[in-house]
Order: structure tokens, then C-alpha cells, then sequence
């Protein structure tokens, strides 16, 4: 707000000096408000106490932190993941080295931009359904789910995605998965509607679900679109993390299974 009344451009924060904060603990909005009276702090007065840091302790900082923001996994998978994502990761490289990080992201971003509006066209045309993440709705449950037997229901969580899980909605997504109680013994997760289903929305969809199971937590996955599950298999999501026989065709299968599981209780 300061930056516009003198006709300035108020940017993002600093990826490395975010990366130092989230890497030391910081996890709320309250470490990035910290973050900022320190550096107002320092540019006020404690400037000349800072001086005395030899520049040789900075540079291992910043080569540290460099390191750290890397994407191996990323790069990991690059002949895995479909050619588009592969090339969206390959130029926002090449930009952050040789230009700028802020010229790749706003590039990066409009490719990404430019695919996925390609990607719901084709999945329009398709008859697939292409829309954002929906508020999920414990209260209303689909047709199918009239068959889970009562005296599990209550150990039962049924996550309902609604739309695509790409770059522009991970964080809805994320969300929404945080809402599951803690106390369920089983979550089963309809990808009914999730038409498509992008790098980023993987790695937030596997961090999830390896979240649900450090608690404890079994997985299920139901009715798996077509490019969602080409996704999850490519990157060994199916079978690494969640096993081949937890993912079902229909949910009346996966019913049947919460049957044979409440006849052994």
C-alpha cells in the first residue's frame, strides 16, 4: 500500500527468503508478518549491525537456500509427465536461470494458462465435465451411496471432488482435503468428476493422501477418469500409495468392499 502512494509496483515476497521460512517451521500467516518487521527492523537501524556478517556466510546461506528451492521431483519425472507439463517446467527453468524468476513465472503462468484452457476444450468436447473445485458438501450425498453399511458408516469419510485439479485450483483442493476429521478410519475419494488432473494437482493429490495415511487413514479411490488415472499411474501414485485394489470402477464395488469389511467386525 506504501509502494503505490510513491507510484511504485508492490511485488511477491521473496521466494528464497520464503523457502528459509517455511524450511525453519513457519506455517502460518503469522511467520510471514514476523518475517517483515525483521527486515523493516533491519532497514531502519539494525542495518548497521548486519553489516558485520561476512559476505562468505551469506553466500553459503544463499547457495543453501538455492539448493533447497531446486524441483528435483520435478525434474525427476520430467519423461514421465505429459509433454505439455514437461516443456511449462523446462521453460520456467531456463527463464528463472537466464532472465529472471519473475519473467519465467509470469510466462510460465500464461503457458500453463494457454494448455489448460486447451485441455477443458478438448475435455468439453469429450463430454467431460470441466469446472472448479466445488464447496464439498458432507450433508448431500451422490445416488450411488445409499449401499454403506450403517455400523461403519460413522468410521466413513466420502470426499467429493468436483472439477479438474490443476495448477489454478491446488489450493481449494488442499482445502478441502483438510477438512476431513481425524477420527475416520477410511476415506473414499470421488473422482467421478475430476475430468483432468495436471502435475501440480498430483503432487498435491499424493501429499494428501500420504497425509491421511501417516493418521492412520486407508484410502480408497472411485470411478478414476481416464486422464486422471493415466496421470496416477505414469507417476506410480497407483500402485505406491494407494494399492490397485483400492481403486474401484463404480462405488457400488467399493460398497461391496465396505461390506465384506463390516461382516469382519
Amino acid at each position: 500500500m506504501i509502494s503505490g502512494l510513491f507510484c511504485g509496483i508492490s511485488g511477491a515476497g521473496a521466494t528464497m527468503r520464503t523457502v528459509v521460512n517455511v524450511k525453519s517451521g513457519g506455517r502460518t500467516q503469522l511467520s510471514g508478518v514476523v518475517h517483515s518487521l525483521f527486515l523493516l527492523a533491519v532497514l531502519l537501524g539494525l542495518g548497521s549491525l548486519v553489516k558485520y556478517v561476512p559476505l562468505s556466510v551469506l553466500a553459503g546461506i544463499l547457495i543453501s537456500v538455492g539448493w533447497g528451492i531446486i524441483d528435483f521431483k520435478g525434474l525427476k519425472d520430467l519423461l514421465k509427465i505429459p509433454r505439455a507439463d514437461a516443456f511449462v517446467l523446462v521453460v520456467v527453468l531456463l527463464l528463472t536461470v537466464f532472465v529472471d524468476l519473475l519473467t519465467a513465472v509470469g510466462i510460465g503462468m500464461i503457458i500453463a494458462c494457454v494448455l489448460f484452457m486447451k485441455r477443458a476444450g478438448d475435455l468439453v468436447e469429450g463430454s467431460y465435465k470441466a469446472g472448479e473445485i466445488s464447496n464439498f458438501d458432507k450433508e448431500s450425498p451422490w445416488a450411488d451411496e445409499g449401499g454403506v453399511p450403517e455400523e461403519i458408516k460413522h468410521k466413513i469419510y466420502i470426499q467429493r471432488l468436483n472439477g479438474p485439479i490443476f495448477f489454478g485450483s491446488i489450493t481449494r483442493f488442499q482445502e478441502v482435503m483438510h477438512d476431513i476429521p481425524n477420527d475416520v478410519k477410511l476415506v473414499i475419494i470421488r473422482m467421478k468428476l475430476v475430468s483432468f488432473m495436471d502435475q501440480s494437482g498430483l503432487y498435491a493429490m499424493e501429499t494428501a493422501i500420504k497425509d491421511l495415511q501417516a493418521q492412520g487413514i486407508t484410502v480408497y479411490m472411485t470411478i478414476i477418469q481416464p486422464q486422471p488415472m493415466y496421470m496416477l499411474k505414469s507417476m506410480k501414485l497407483i500402485p505406491n500409495v494407494v494399492a490397485e485394489e483400492n481403486t474401484f470402477k463404480t462405488f457400488e464395488d467399493c460398497t461391496e468392499r465396505l461390506r465384506d469389511i463390516a461382516a469382519t467386525l
